[in-house]
């Protein structure tokens, strides 16, 4: 029997709001398949969480124009693999493909904007690049030489420190107020090729986002991808323009049936990995890793939108159980499973597993360097959850987290 969308919603608040996620719900009940799962996100929500990690912006800020040296995971180091940063952001996607990317590239554009939290970011930075940017930085980036400046930093840092790409300025065919540039070996899209659609959502909108916060003129910068390895190009490219773009929303959007696509993909790469020994979305020269702070840009988003907390929750529940069902389809015994998705969350680097009467996991990627007063490892809640399940029939609890201050975060079996 099918539910209908309201029968649904009153669903999806009862469980949730008696500590217990829908994904919780969803996976004890695997027959009931819902046509359309109508969580409310909306576009632009009346207000959005502003930080309370100051010390996590300060990092961010660091990072960004360059600084070294930095080091935030003691034991399992500051890079994780690409699969999982995909994991996390294509599985939630497939709730709703429509407005899901929309609302993050708009939610990133809000809160990486430091001017709307009154933070002077260059008190963030040594006194001799404070100096650069008071007294030689352009008021305006909207001419080809003071965007090619500017943008050479930018691009330069997010090689070298956050490992997103090769990129570089296009300064032959960018003029007034319409730039483009060129990344090879992009982390969002790599791996993806000829799905059909652009793919590129976070570093797009970090682009503007840090193009915003620093400019005097205070123009609002968009970026869009014109090509992408998704739809079969060789490299991506991006033109950055202030003010909207008209084609920015429909470039964002995606259909159903090219998520899941993905998705299938995705775990395609997963169990090559664990039951073959396949490289797990390796770039040629840039390898698989990325830094945290570009994979949190994703996983911050359901520390200041509600909405969103659901969403991640089935994202971690649908891949999670996708992946325990696979393991076994394959012939593995029970154990053996389980010793393959700790295996792959060592070698993605998603934080370092200890498994006896619960689950605990030290460094967790997911809510590293943050304070939110809450357990609040919402995809990884839900992945553990979907696993176990489907591996052993168990549900798991979380019952300590780094987010409230404990040493782990610690999951129990129910």
């Amino acid at each position: 029997m099918k539910l209908k969308s309201c029968s649904i919603m009153i669903l999806i608040l009862i469980v949730f709001s008696s500590g217990y996620s829908y994904a919780d719900y969803f996976i004890k009940h695997p027959k009931m398949k819902p046509e359309k799962i109508d969580v409310p996100l909306t576009p632009n929500p009346p207000e959005q969480r502003r930080p309370t990690n100051i010390e996590y912006i300060k990092q961010n800020v660091k990072l960004t124009f360059g600084a070294s040296g930095i080091v935030l995971r003691k034991e399992v180091g500051d890079f994780v693999n690409i699969a999982w940063r995909n994991l996390i952001l294509w599985s939630g996607m497939l709730w709703d493909p429509k407005r899901f990317p929309t609302i993050m590239y708009d939610w990133i554009k809000f809160q990486y904007n430091v001017r709307n939290y009154d933070i002077d970011i260059l008190s963030f930075l040594p006194w001799q690049k404070r100096l650069v940017f008071k007294y030689f930085m352009p008021k305006s980036f909207s001419k080809v030489k003071d965007m090619k400046s500017i943008l050479k930093r930018f691009l330069k840092n997010a090689e070298s420190i956050f490992k997103i790409g090769k990129a570089k300025y296009l300064e032959s065919i960018s003029s007034t107020d319409e730039h483009y540039y060129r990344i090879y070996e992009n982390y969002e899209c790599w791996g993806f090729e000829n799905v059909g659609v652009p793919l590129a959502l976070v570093r797009p909108a970090m682009n503007a986002v840090s193009l915003n916060a620093v400019e005097r003129e205070e123009k609002d910068w968009n970026v869009v991808e014109t090509k992408c390895i998704g739809l079969g190009h060789p490299y991506c490219e991006h033109k950055l323009v202030p003010g909207e773009i008209a084609d920015l929303k429909v470039s964002l959007e995606k259909d159903s049936s090219v998520i899941e696509n993905m998705n299938d993909r995705l775990m395609n790469y997963i169990l090559g990995f664990l039951l073959h020994g396949r490289p797990l979305m390796e770039r040629p020269t840039l390898g698989g890793l990325i830094h945290i702070h570009e994979l949190q840009r994703v996983t911050r988003a359901p520390l200041a939108r509600e909405d969103l907390k659901l969403i991640f929750r089935m994202g971690g529940a649908k891949s999670g159980k996708m992946l325990g069902e696979r393991l076994m389809g394959s012939g593995l015994k029970e154990l053996e499973a389980i010793n393959d998705m700790i295996r792959l969350i060592d070698h993605c680097k998603a934080g370092k597993i200890m498994l006896d009467d619960s689950v605990r996991m030290l460094e967790n990627c997911e809510r590293f360097g943050f304070k939110t007063g809450e357990p609040s490892c919402h995809f990884t809640t839900g992945f553990l959850n979907g696993f176990f399940y489907a591996v052993k029939n168990q549900h798991v609890r979380e019952t300590k987290c780094i987010a409230v201050g404990d040493p782990f975060c610690e999951w129990e079996f129910s």
